[in-house]
């Protein structure tokens, strides 16, 4: 099983030492006074109810493989509900990051005009944008792996099902099928949890210094 903690933290680093400060030196970010709508803690509530829901699930199947019973003989339902949940708390944490990028950055620079844009739009003009010198500033294929486009796409376009292992199985971009078990999927949904947790930290502390402290009260979840 995935260590939760351990990918959430080291997504962390990786956005706030590699992509946020190249956001921000390059003026691609613009102040939201909406950042946080009125519903948001709400949201945050519904997600941290499902991450319980997962982590008790979790322990049954812990318990289960560490009592030396086969992984086959785990309870089949609570497999699939496990699954499920572990796909729709990803989704949230993928909405919420679009929210962000079409909320936060400067679409004209990097000359986005769809509307609404798609999050793999956004990403790849990103990765397309020159900075003063004329040089790019991230690797596409980069970008698409740490923001893990192929699960988005799948989910925002119910592109998934279940295999006969009740896996989380999905075409990536390119046709590859690939199948994801409960432990990887967890880890999956942590890194896109880091991303989103490095995202409000980070933009908060540059463009609404005066009031972070207040924010860590009101949105505790986002600023572990």
């Amino acid at each position: 099983m995935t260590d939760y903690n351990e990918i959430l933290n080291s997504g962390i680093v990786k956005f706030e030492r590699e992509i946020f400060p190249i956001l921000i030196h390059n003026n691609l970010i613009v102040k939201n006074p909406d950042f946080f709508h009125q519903y948001f803690p709400k949201i945050v509530d519904r997600l941290d109810a499902q991450k319980v829901s997962i982590e008790s699930k979790i322990s049954f199947l812990r318990m289960h493989v560490d009592s030396k019973k086969s992984f086959e003989s785990f309870d089949r339902m609570t497999l699939t509900d496990l699954t499920l949940i572990l796909a729709q708390a990803m989704f949230g944490y993928f909405q919420i990051f679009k929210s962000y990028l079409l909320g936060c950055i400067d679409l004209s620079k990097v000359k986005m005009t769809t509307n609404p844009p798609k999050l793999s739009e956004m990403v790849k003009k990103l990765a397309e944008f020159r900075n003063s010198d004329g040089g790019l500033l991230f690797h596409y294929d980069g970008l698409r792996k740490f923001f893990n486009l192929d699960v988005s796409y799948a989910l925002e376009h119910d592109l998934w099902w279940l295999n006969e292992n009740l896996e989380f199985t999905f075409e990536e971009i390119d046709g590859t099928v690939i199948s994801y078990n409960v432990g990887e999927l967890q880890g999956e949904l942590a890194s896109i949890n880091a991303i989103v947790l490095a995202f409000a930290k980070n933009y908060v502390k540059n463009f609404d210094g005066s009031n972070y402290d207040n924010m860590i009260q009101t949105y505790p979840h986002l600023f572990k």
